[in-house]
């Protein structure tokens, strides 16, 4: 069963290596405090693993994955998606259209109309622990199972 996983960068592409640099941008997080939901895939967990000590990543749920959307999905880099957005697009509101991503296992990029990742701002309250580090040693890095409750004081 492939889930969908939402990735976090947390120190920007500064000081990254070429193929780094290049695996941030295939998947849409580039730039500090970046988001993006990508389909749990083969190909996706490499690029995951390469870029390890500068994103943090885990499985997404419905509900996260809408309030994100309601909160901080774009469809432009002005236009924010909001109810006029979202019936031009056909869907009738941002929890059918995060229903629609979890069933289909399709990523933010293949929204059509849509930007392919969302701008978050650092988390009220700081981060607690280091962000330096992998989750496994106490950081934040890595595959972090308590990156909802630190992305939900990023909204």
């Amino acid at each position: 069963m492939m889930a969908l996983i939402l990735i976090v960068n947390l120190h920007g592409s500064i000081n990254s290596s070429a193929p780094v640099r290049k695996s941030l941008n295939e998947l849409w997080v580039a730039k500090k405090f970046s988001a993006s939901v990508v389909s749990d895939d083969a190909p996706t967990l490499g690029m995951l693993r390469l870029c390890k000590d500068y994103i943090a990543w885990s499985p997404i749920d419905e509900k996260l994955l809408a309030d994100l959307l309601t909160k901080r999905g774009m469809v432009s880099t002005t236009r924010p998606l909001d109810a006029a957005a979202l019936k031009a697009l056909g869907i009738k509101s941002h929890k059918d259209l995060a229903a629609k991503m979890v069933k289909d296992q399709s990523r933010l990029s293949a929204v059509a109309g849509v930007l392919p990742y969302f701008r978050l701002a650092p988390p009220k309250g700081g981060f607690r622990r280091s962000m330096r580090r992998q989750f496994t040693e106490k950081g934040l890095l890595g595959s972090n199972p308590k990156l909802e409750e630190i992305v939900r004081r990023m909204f």
